[in-house]
């Protein structure tokens, strides 16, 4: 699709951004994987194949998207449904086909980013649109088509569309997974390393809970009405199948409910080891402060200026090693306190 303009019958799909459709055909026993490029190819797969997926990478492409809603009828409103980068999952009955969107997960290293999944399932036929950043989570339905492990041939293009909602769902699944050890590794600093990175990191935890939050559960909801309605061209079979998926929407939801959950508990770990921290600090303070009371008392004694011919005066103002023994005195003091500190469990958290 290199060709740009405006597409004439049977011309070339095309502009400088131009979409990328990679067309598959199926019926049963055989099956033809290609790249459309041009709107003949487009008309003779319908015509020759009982079962046809269309997979649009590219959303930006208005002369692809114009060609398409004319091919298979789909309304501007609906175009414009599919092709909106934050759409939110939600199904629609939009005359002879059904919208549904939905949003797949991926972690691109830093936070969990949720890209747009629209489909169109007519009776014969499957379109799907994605951005082109968005990560193919399709490829695993494609290469069950190629071994022939699936029953399009027989069950239709419903079964097609409930093997890539389910593959949708289950891309969930280890992007959850990472929240296992990000989770142990936040826990271990909550506690013994509590600082300000720390606390940020458990708040990049919870949103991108959030965000996964925000992109499942209506998920679940559109599940659900494929899986327990009666909806146009879903059959009975492809219902069971949607049904399934739902409990595995149900189930990731109740693991990302654990994990938001933990990541609460995290966030008052960190402040309690925060308080705990600072009692530590304080109690320190507090012995240093204790240790140096009788020592400040006697160099505050001694450091009186009295008669040093009267029969009152201070002890040991005449002794030669009068200054060792006060210094002795004030070690043994100390050495005291802290043992008798260390021995109520008072000095146990520096041990």
């Amino acid at each position: 699709m290199a060709a740009p303009g405006a597409v004439a019958p049977g011309g070339v799909v095309g502009a400088p951004t131009a979409a990328t459709l990679r067309l598959l055909g199926c019926d049963g026993h055989h099956f033809e994987e290609t790249t459309l490029r041009a709107a003949d190819d487009l008309n003779a797969a319908r015509a020759r194949w009982p079962v046809v997926w269309i997979d649009v990478e590219g959303l930006d492409d208005q002369v692809t998207n114009r060609l398409l809603g004319s091919v298979f009828a789909i309304g501007e409103l609906a175009l414009e449904d599919a092709t909106t980068p934050d759409e939110r999952p939600k199904l629609e009955v939009f005359g002879h086909q059904l919208l549904i969107a939905v949003r797949m997960a991926r972690f691109d290293g830093e936070a969990i980013v949720t890209d747009p999944v629209c489909l169109f399932l007519g009776d014969r036929h499957l379109i799907t649109f994605r951005d082109r950043l968005t990560h193919d989570g399709f490829e695993g339905v494609r290469q069950r088509i190629r071994e022939g492990r699936t029953r399009l041939g027989q069950e239709g293009a419903d079964h097609l569309c409930a093997l890539l909602l389910d593959a949708v769902v289950d891309g969930y699944v280890p992007v959850l997974e990472t929240f296992g050890e990000r989770l142990e590794v936040l826990e271990d600093d909550a506690i013994h390393n509590p600082t300000r990175d720390a606390l940020g990191r458990i708040h990049d935890v919870r949103a991108d809970l959030m965000t996964l939050r925000r992109a499942l559960w209506p998920t679940r909801d559109v599940l659900h009405a494929l899986g327990r309605e009666q909806t146009p061209f879903v059959g009975d079979h492809a219902r069971s199948h949607f049904r399934d998926c739902y409990d595995h929407t149900m189930e990731l939801l109740d693991l990302m409910e654990g994990y938001r959950e933990i990541s609460s508990d995290l966030r008052d770990i960190y402040l309690a080891s925060l308080n705990n921290r600072m009692n530590d600090v304080m109690k320190l303070l507090t012995v240093i402060a204790t240790v140096f009371m009788p020592l400040t008392f006697i160099t505050g004694w001694y450091g009186m200026n009295f008669d040093i011919d009267s029969p009152w005066n201070l002890p040991l103002l005449r002794f030669r090693y009068g200054s060792l023994v006060a210094a002795a005195a004030m070690v043994a003091i100390t050495v005291g306190m802290v043992v008798s500190f260390w021995r109520r469990g008072w000095l146990h958290r520096w041990h």
